[in-house]
């Protein structure tokens, strides 16, 4: 594998870890590299990608071990005591590259 794919493996890597160091390093790299625009949004888009997937997953595991659970929309990491209610966000993402 030569370094340029490495690298963009890496960027969309750090992205669906929810790695800000690490996002911040492996784009100083891919710049380094002199990487498109293109190649670098392209490498966002499929870690951003698979950290939605993986966020509908957990959704789904969630109403399957918790049938009781209502899950009505948004949420946020706020802890609230005693609510049985949990909101999911749909990840929309914010930053235009």
């Amino acid at each position: 594998m030569d370094k340029k794919l490495e690298e963009l493996i890496a960027l969309g890597a750090s992205v669906s870890a929810h790695c800000w160091p690490c996002f911040d390093y492996h784009l100083k790299q891919v710049k380094k590299l002199r990487l498109s625009e293109k190649e670098i949004h392209e490498a966002v888009r499929v870690g951003l990608s698979v950290m939605n997937g993986a966020g509908e997953k957990m959704v789904e595991k969630i109403k399957a071990k918790l049938p009781e659970m209502q899950i009505k929309g948004n949420e946020s990491c706020a802890k609230k005591e005693g609510k049985k209610e949990v909101k999911i966000i749909p990840f929309i993402p914010f930053m235009h590259l």
